[in-house]
């Protein structure tokens, strides 16, 4: 304490700098509240505003040195809060560094705009808000930012847990402005009632002071908006589920999961390094199954840390289950599942609703119609309902389409308890209605890509009525883009078919499932074929479901003929024909026949393969199904072709053409022209076969068919060939056998393969005829063929 005559002048002096603070805070004010300021305003409220902040500095300084100095009730003791860093914190680096640096001013980020200073800027309060789902770590990283930046707010260090989170009580900002005002050294007999008085007193009590504020778990905008100081010198730093965009002046950054290398260090902070590393891929499928949330890991390597002897193979598998995986996420008072239920509870029944019925076809991403559909509702209350949901965090947007229309996601375990849910709460003829809907639109959806993908075809009548959308107002889309936004869609339809034969539903999931083939077969997914007709198969087998068995089985033989699986796919074809036999089902005949005269035809029984082709062009006639028509005229001609008949050849494949023209088949019409190139090909004409080619690799590309420009782009490769273009005709077969093998044809890989080492052989290089031989070796052990001769003949 200092006395006498030198106490005395330091009071005065700390009386002067009091009232020159007070003054350059009060012109600040005056020169931030003008509405229009001169150029030479702002800078003078700058300066006034720094001078402040110096004598702020200075005052405060000199009270520290002799509390003695402050005048009576205005002692004001320096706050240090923070709450310890939290343990294992992990990652984040580059979102720290950028957040650190926004918080302190001196960052420059693109997603916010060029900086520009505007009126008052001086004075205006800082204001960052860290938001998320909960468990993604906001209030650790607001705590380590705290921390980080605390040697910069010397004035004193606050932080408050407003208890916002949804299930929480929140603590209203009367209280809270009581108890910062007394922590900041107010008497209690002086600290007003009425929130606004209190708010008032807090901004005139912090001003110039330099302070760093974490308000933690706000609820809302209005949860925090009187619990700001009033001046640039501080700093709030505000933590919430919600972005807050409400809060004027605000930077909101988002705090999403964790980077893989960033969750598996967690992991390895937790349950030991030497352990993670030793079983590093097991770790990989903890923290995938995680969703690389931090509290998931966290827990996670908590019960690893507390069982020393489980392995991370072990954990994992156990995880895998999406039906126990929250259950397993629970330890010490940490809960995945009470962090996503304290978001799902806040919302009103019906946004509840929604969101567990979003989780009934399990698919990674979806747009609202399958909402709209569950719930029987208009596109736009749909689309209403989804944004309330990405507000509270339950849900994702994603990104808009090519086409303008919103997509969503569910965060994984978000989805686990969205399906755990449903299961309880939702009544069973509640999801199955529901589901049937949602099946119901996407048979609508399928449809409309199986009319544009083949035209003309025909199926057995529909036993599901499908479930139509409003149309979209001022779209009218080309079939090109048509099925581009069909596109976008398959994924979903796979997974409904999935979700209905899980509800027992298997004639809807068996008409969905043959709805897609087109589009499988056009984009040859035939992994997906495979497993879902197959699937398909069991259930209506189970179920005694003929016509559903016969559908399926003519759509697996047609997928095992192009896959060179003729054994099998000769006996599904001959048992569909008698199931749609028994069942009167004659015109769905006439593909089955088509199907087996072109395997006969590909195995060499050449007139077998006429016989059928014959029979299914009777029943295509006798029934109207323009497009078996079409396709086994053509299939006639290629045999003619290969008889060595390419005018009558060119003569069927002119009636195919006209079916295809008539129908709009503009896919059948691209086959049609292949095998006309091949006709001119036979009879010389290669300039003619060239321009048949080039058209069908046009329509072909059109409509993403990959495996048919890769068959083009093959008979150009022997077209090139047999007119002494080598160099020509081995850059086109090394592009088609590229793409067969990404698509997994080994039919025509095998076939290319031989055209190549013919190529190499005619060119002497033998050594790359040799090493394409050997690749052709192995090829061939794997197809499933009748016989062990060679493969049967075929035009490239």
């Amino acid at each position: 304490m200092v006395t006498g005559a030198a106490g005395g002048r330091r009071a005065a002096r700390v009386t002067v700098l009091v009232v020159a603070w007070s003054a350059a805070a009060a012109i600040a004010a005056v020169l931030g509240a003008l509405n229009s300021p001169p150029p030479w305003a702002i800078g003078v409220g700058a300066a006034v505003g720094a001078v402040g902040s110096v004598l702020s500095v200075r005052v405060n300084t000199l009270l520290e040195q002799d509390p003695a100095l402050s005048p009576a009730g205005s002692t004001r003791p320096t706050v240090h809060q923070l709450p310890p860093l939290v343990a294992h914190f992990t990652g984040r680096e580059v979102l720290l560094r950028e957040v650190r640096e926004l918080a302190m001013g001196r960052a420059s980020f693109p997603w916010l705009g060029p900086r520009k200073p505007g009126r008052g800027e001086a004075s205006r309060p800082r204001i960052l808000t860290l938001w998320g789902r909960g468990g993604v770590g906001k209030t650790a990283l607001a705590i380590r930012l705290g921390h980080d930046v605390a040697p910069g707010f010397p004035d004193g260090q606050i932080y408050v847990d407003l208890r916002g989170a949804p299930g929480s009580l929140p603590r209203s900002p009367t209280d809270v402005l009581e108890m910062l005002l007394r922590d900041l050294g107010a008497d209690a007999a002086s600290i007003p009632d009425n929130l606004d008085d209190r708010a008032r007193t807090f901004r005139t009590r912090t001003s110039g002071l330099r302070l760093l504020i974490i308000l933690d778990n706000a609820q809302s905008e209005e949860h925090v908006r009187y619990l700001l100081p009033g001046t640039s010198t501080a700093l709030t730093i505000v933590t919430s589920r919600s972005p807050l965009p409400g809060l004027d002046g605000a930077v909101p950054v988002e705090v999403g999961i964790l980077e893989h290398d960033q969750a598996v260090a967690l992991l390895g902070k937790l349950a030991g390094a030497d352990r993670v590393a030793a079983e590093a891929e097991a770790a990989t499928d903890i923290v995938r199954s995680c969703g690389l949330l931090p509290l998931a890991v966290r827990i996670a390597g908590a019960r690893l840390a507390a069982r020393p002897g489980w392995s991370l193979a072990r954990f994992a598998q156990r995880l895998a289950d999406q039906q126990r995986r929250l259950g397993e996420l629970e330890t010490g008072g940490l809960d995945v599942r009470a962090s996503i239920s304290l978001g799902v509870n806040a919302q009103s029944p019906a946004i509840r609703r929604a969101f567990q019925l979003l989780a009934l076809c399990d698919a990674p991403s979806f747009s609202t119609r399958p909402l709209q559909a569950a719930l029987d509702i208009p596109a736009q209350e749909a689309e209403q309902v989804m944004e309330q949901l990405v507000e509270a965090q339950l849900l994702e947007f994603m990104n808009h389409d090519p086409f303008g229309e919103p997509r969503y996601r569910y965060h994984d375990l978000v989805r686990d308890y969205a399906a755990e849910r449903l299961a309880i709460e939702v009544a069973e003829e509640d999801r199955r209605a529901a589901l049937s809907r949602i099946v119901s639109l996407c048979l609508h959806q399928a449809g409309q890509a199986e009319q544009l993908l083949a035209p003309g075809a025909y199926r057995p009548s529909m036993r599901t009525p499908p479930w139509t959308p409003p149309s979209v107002i001022g779209v009218d889309l080309a079939p090109v883009d048509a099925l581009a936004r069909f596109a976008t869609e398959y994924e979903f339809q796979v997974c409904a078919v999935r979700a209905a034969l899980a509800a027992g539903m298997s004639a809807p999931a068996a008409e969905l499932a043959g709805r897609l083939v087109a589009y499988q077969d056009a984009h040859a997914l035939w992994s997906d074929w495979e497993r879902l007709q197959q699937s398909v198969l069991e259930a209506c087998r189970r179920d005694g479901d003929e016509i559903g068995e016969a559908v399926t089985l003519a759509d697996l033989g047609l997928l095992h003929r192009l896959q060179g699986r003729l054994e099998q796919a000769e006996s599904e074809g001959h048992h569909a024909l008698d199931l749609f036999a028994r069942a009167g089902e004659h015109a769905a005949t006439a593909s089955c026949l088509a199907n087996l005269g072109w395997l006969y035809r590909v195995r060499g029984e050449h007139e077998r393969a006429r016989d059928h082709l014959r029979r299914a062009l009777a029943v295509a006639e006798e029934h109207g199904v323009a497009r078996t028509r079409g396709w086994s005229l053509q299939m006639l001609a290629d045999l003619e072709i290969d008889g060595g008949n390419p005018q009558a050849a060119l003569h069927l494949l002119d009636q195919s053409r006209q079916v295809f023209e008539e129908t709009g088949d503009r896919r059948g019409l691209g086959w049609t022209f292949r095998i006309m190139g091949d006709a001119h090909r036979k009879q010389g004409d290669d300039g003619c076969a060239l321009r048949r080619y080039e058209e069908s690799s046009t329509i072909m590309e059109e409509f993403g068919d990959r495996r048919g420009a890769a068959r083009n782009l093959g008979a150009i490769g022997a077209l090139h060939q047999r007119m002494g273009r080598p160099q020509q005709a081995l850059t086109c077969y090394a592009e088609s056998l590229e793409v067969f093998r990404d698509l997994g044809d080994r039919q025509w890989q095998a076939r290319t393969l031989e055209a190549l080492i013919e190529l190499h052989e005619e060119t002497g290089q033998a050594e790359l005829a040799e090493s394409r031989r050997t690749e052709l070796t192995g090829l061939m052990s794997s197809l499933t063929r009748v016989s062990q001769g060679p493969l049967p003949s075929r035009r490239l």
